[in-house]
């Protein structure tokens, strides 16, 4: 009889273990267990494994309950070992990409992927919209509006519209407005938002005086935009779905939640964090940085456009997520997501 190695087994049952609690929501007992693997380990022997699971930190009981259910280091060490890979049909794909393409604009397309996220994963969806810095500009209008005040129409490469009333101590004539524009839109047309300073520093340098103070006037415009960019975007939907979820039964825990899903800005930190790497990022449990996220996971991906990355997007649940569908969703939509952003450049 061919011999099962210890690691073998107790990763058989601890997945067993992680994939029927996310299923039932409820403690796992060896019967269960055994069932099934289709009794290819006796009960007995299932408990003695359980032990070592629990006494390893992967599991725990919760109360008297006979059953056991995965602790955070559990649940990790099936993301990172155990979990199967999901993938979606061609129809699917189709289906998520014609859903998102009847978006009329970029922040139709944005409220529409986070729906779609938390549609298809039933949990929360949340999107970053394409970070401004990290943006090519596409076009500027400057518009005197009076009262010393000029608005800037802003448009980017990804399809972003930013409109930000500017007020400025002195006053700019039409016709001064009007050459300014045409100095963005010609000297700075494809350049990244972030690098805009450095580029035009450096135009100002190397040219003649006769259009210095077209430069410095330049510059304080940008100076005073620049300042209201500082505020990223974002769209969440389903928090009613996190909200319905056993786990967030009691009144502390929901009272708990709700604050964070008023708040909100923590799960942008987050995103705004795992946008300087890649991949797909998952935060369970103890392993957020934040104590109001402890009771949930974040799972995160960028999304690029021309190859750079230019925001986030992720689903937030329960510690209790079918990781591995969720895994697959959120890959998906942000591929799907980079394609229909692409194609309106």
């Amino acid at each position: 009889m061919r011999r099962v190695d210890l690691k073998s087994r107790k990763e058989k049952i601890l997945g067993t273990i992680v994939e029927t609690y996310i299923g039932e929501a409820e403690p796992v007992g060896s019967r269960t267990i055994a069932r099934k693997l289709h009794f290819k380990f006796s009960p007995a022997t299932i408990r003695n494994i359980m032990a070592d699971l629990e006494e390893e930190g992967y599991i725990t009981h919760p109360y008297t309950s006979a059953g056991r259910v995965p602790t955070d280091k559990g649940y990790r060490y099936y993301v990172d070992h155990l979990m199967p890979e999901e993938r979606l049909t061609p129809q699917e794909k189709k289906e998520i990409m014609r859903e998102m393409e009847a978006g009329e604009d970029i922040s139709e397309i944005m409220d529409k992927t986070s729906r779609l996220l938390a549609r298809l994963c039933e949990e929360a969806g949340i999107v970053v919209y394409p970070c401004l810095k990290k943006s090519r500009l596409k076009h500027i209008e400057l518009i005197d509006v009076g009262n010393n005040s000029v608005l800037m129409v802003l448009i980017t490469n990804s399809g972003l519209i930013k409109n930000l009333l500017l007020r400025f101590p002195q006053t700019y004539s039409r016709s001064h407005l009007e050459k300014i524009t045409n100095l963005f839109n010609a000297e700075l047309e494809g350049v990244y938002l972030s690098e805009i300073w450095k580029y035009l520093w450096h135009k100002r340098l190397s040219d003649d005086f006769s259009v210095f103070n077209l430069f410095k006037d330049a510059f304080s415009i940008l100076e005073e935009a620049f300042k209201k960019l500082e505020e990223e975007r974002f769209s969440f939907e389903g928090a009613t779905q996190i909200l319905t979820q056993p786990e967030f039964e009691d009144r502390y825990t929901l009272t708990k939640l709700l604050q964070l899903i008023e708040e909100r800005r923590l799960f942008l930190d987050i995103l705004a964090q795992d946008m300087e790497e890649e991949g797909i990022k998952a935060h369970i449990g103890e392993e957020n940085s934040y104590k109001e996220f402890r009771p949930l996971s974040l799972v995160t991906a960028n999304y690029h456009i021309e190859g750079k990355v230019v925001g986030a997007l992720g689903v937030v649940g329960p510690t209790r997520m079918a990781y591995a569908h969720v895994f697959s969703i959120v890959k998906n939509v942000s591929e799907i997501l980079e394609s229909v952003l692409e194609r309106r450049l």
